[in-house]
């Protein structure tokens, strides 16, 4: 069944059944209901409530508010189709809560609160430079855990777009959906050149002072440290950063994990908790 928004009422509901829904470019509640669906919000500041089911999320421009709930969900926090375009401040800073399930959170531009909710998670990043505006915001995932839980990174169509369609080097091992080739996990001078490094000795005030402390990055590597910024600095809270090297001595953040509270917490990281795509 398909169900469209109107511009006369904020309130869209679905079915049991397989709906495709879109939303209107107003700020809509969307309530899916059971069934495997698929929801495009469309623009405005939508809250959507996916219900049931194998649903497929599209958030589509504004701040918007995924409620996967129960089942394995793929949801997006922007439109997948459009081409990339910065927002203004605070108009693309959406909240994804995946729910019970193995869910897939797709991560867009704006400062984006991931919660990937209960059984093993999928944080999907498709740039490395989220910016709003001239300033760099990025996403926070609220519970990641280890055990379970992964980062992708996409590296689809890296060297085809501009400056504002940046993303990811592939490094994963062998194909694209496997993880990382080379990984390090321990203390940053013991560190040389390989593509993920999870630095467990000392924390950081920036990216790019993490960058320094390790040996032979490359444009592409991925960096993890202790933040030690506290509240006032971007926002965030000690946790843990993840940085993109663009250049010698240089990273900058793209994702912070706001669990993984101490230095400590790192230690359990391996090269299956970082995949390509």
């Amino acid at each position: 069944m398909m169900f469209k928004g109107t511009d006369n009422s904020p309130f869209i509901y679905g079915s049991d059944d397989k709906d495709i829904i879109d939303g209107s470019n107003f700020n809509d509640w969307i309530k899916a209901g059971g069934g495997d669906d698929l929801i495009r919000a469309h623009d405005g500041h939508d809250r959507i409530e996916a219900g049931r089911g194998h649903d497929i999320v599209r958030a589509g421009d504004g701040s918007d508010t995924i409620f996967g709930d129960f089942d394995d969900d793929l949801l997006f926090s922007d439109t997948t189709y459009a081409p990339r375009v910065i927002p203004h401040s605070g108009e693309s800073d959406d909240r994804l809560d995946g729910g019970p399930g193995r869910d897939t959170l797709v991560a867009g531009d704006g400062a984006d609160l991931l919660h990937g909710g209960e059984d093993g998670d999928a944080f999907v990043f498709r740039f490395h430079d989220p910016m709003v505006g001239t300033t760099h915001c990025y996403t926070t995932v609220m519970d990641f855990e280890p055990k379970q839980d992964r980062f992708v990174l996409d590296a689809g169509d890296f060297g085809k777009g501009d400056l504002f369609g940046a993303n990811f080097v592939n490094h994963s091992k062998g194909f694209p959906g496997e993880f990382v080739d080379t990984f390090y996990n321990g203390e940053a001078a013991n560190a040389h050149g390989e593509h993920v490094v999870v630095i467990t000795d000392r924390g950081f005030t920036s990216s790019s002072a993490a960058a320094t402390a390790i040996h032979g990055e490359a444009r592409g590597d991925i960096i993890v440290y202790h933040d030690e910024k506290t509240l006032g600095q971007e926002g965030k809270t000690h946790g843990a950063t993840l940085a993109y090297v663009d250049s010698a001595n240089h990273a900058h953040a793209f994702a912070h994990v706001d669990n993984l509270h101490d230095m400590s917490d790192l230690t359990s990281l391996t090269a299956e908790n970082f995949g390509f795509i």
